[in-house]
């Protein structure tokens, strides 16, 4: 059983901050008041009491930290608000979503995923020019050990963590690979350093067609996206095939600047929001795009995507071919709560409309010349992608 300094250390610590997160919620961004305060807090602490106690007696196991409880708390108050798009997120968590968000990260530019047959983890893919491929790490790599800990028993999260660091850290990974045949051991040293997310890739089809693919949407992905219209434009492109399929979304600051440097003065979209109102985002038309350009869009296509997407569809500047998109027409903020409680919020703080006034949320973007993948490969580009083969198809018609 806990002490008692402890578990009155805990219990107001948890009412401090659940009532800390919940003040921040209601009065900042719903202006609602559920509760009176007074009840409120007198109902949270009366709450952690019975938990805590029910916990202590019973719990057969102490393995779990006064910090963890609170911050899962913390995380089942912003659950109730019932918002799949609404998070309370740990120090490590916050961290993790606003490296997303930028685009950079200080690590070695290799992704792990783990295997569910075999348990082992497993280097997904290396990025090139990075460290990891500097120092000889490969596909499908199977990590052993990093320094001296053996890792086969621990979660992938772990292993994440013990491969990232502040920049110039080295760290020595034993991987087991396969070489002619035979499986063999290496070890390998690898320095971490600052790695970009490579979210945009692009090449020249057939006809001087550009293809730009776009994973998704960070402050990197805007310069990587103009980088690749110029470097198609210095080779001749009669048009572009935007490839937003799988593209979940992203910054929104982001789309907006591509979406600047696609098209011509006039409206993007108008965000409404409950604190600062209607906000009116628009081109400048200090650059803009004067080729036929088709947009390609599946199921998986959402929120920042279908920005981009319907955007340009509502300005006459693009044809939209694949399936119709996910629906997700509202927008979130991030919170940062490092300087209060420690941890982040991401919150659902409003809706967008697109030039056209409509709202996609819940419906999605309908595209302009329907057709459903049927090819084998995972990967998108590929020689039995129809859905690229129907917009090459579109694309003739445009530039003959």
């Amino acid at each position: 059983m806990r002490k008692k300094e402890i578990r009155k250390f805990l219990l107001g610590f948890l009412a401090g901050l659940l009532l800390a997160v919940l003040l921040v919620v209601v009065t900042r961004f719903f202006r609602i008041r559920i509760f009176p305060s007074a009840s409120l807090a007198d109902d949270i602490y009366e709450r952690a009491q019975v938990v805590e106690s029910y916990i202590d007696r019973y719990y057969w196991k102490d393995d779990v930290s006064d910090q963890t409880i609170s911050e899962y708390a913390a995380k089942g108050m912003v659950a109730a608000l019932g918002d799949k798009y609404s998070f309370y997120y740990t120090p490590d968590e916050l961290k993790k979503s606003l490296e997303d968000v930028e685009g950079d990260y200080e690590g070695i530019g290799a992704s792990v995923e783990f295997n569910q047959k075999t348990g082992e983890k497993v280097i997904a893919d290396v990025q090139k020019g990075t460290p990891a491929e500097k120092a000889g790490l490969k596909k499908n790599d199977v990590i052993v050990k990093v320094g001296e800990e053996d890792v086969s028993k621990q979660s992938l999260d772990d292993v994440v963590k013990l491969i990232k660091g502040e920049e110039g850290k080295k760290i020595v990974l034993t991987v087991r690979r396969m070489e002619n045949g035979k499986t063999v051991t290496k070890v390998v040293t690898v320095v971490t350093g600052k790695i970009v997310n490579q979210t945009v890739s692009h090449k020249m089809l057939e006809g001087k067609m550009g293809y730009i693919l776009v994973t998704s949407f960070n402050k990197e992905t805007v310069k990587q996206y103009e980088k690749a219209i110029d470097d198609l434009e210095k080779k001749g492109q009669k048009g572009l095939i935007v490839d937003l399929r799988n593209n979940g979304g992203g910054s929104l600051t982001a789309v907006i600047d591509m979406l600047n440097r696609m098209l011509p003065k006039g409206d993007l979209i108008t965000e409404k929001n409950k604190v600062k109102g209607d906000k009116l985002y628009t081109s400048t038309d200090e650059q803009h795009f004067d080729k036929p350009v088709i947009v390609l869009i599946n199921e998986a296509s959402a929120s920042s995507s279908e920005v981009f997407a319907g955007c340009m569809q509502d300005r006459g500047a693009a044809t939209l071919v694949g399936v119709k998109s996910f629906g997700k027409g509202i927008v979130q903020t991030i919170f940062s709560l490092e300087k209060s409680c420690g941890g982040g919020i991401k919150l659902t703080t409003g809706e967008y409309l697109l030039p056209s006034k409509r709202c996609i949320h819940g419906k999605g973007l309908t595209p302009d010349v329907e057709v459903k993948y049927t090819g084998t490969s995972k990967k998108l580009g590929d020689k039995d992608d129809n859905q690229l083969q129907k917009a090459v198809e579109v694309m003739k018609e445009k530039i003959e």
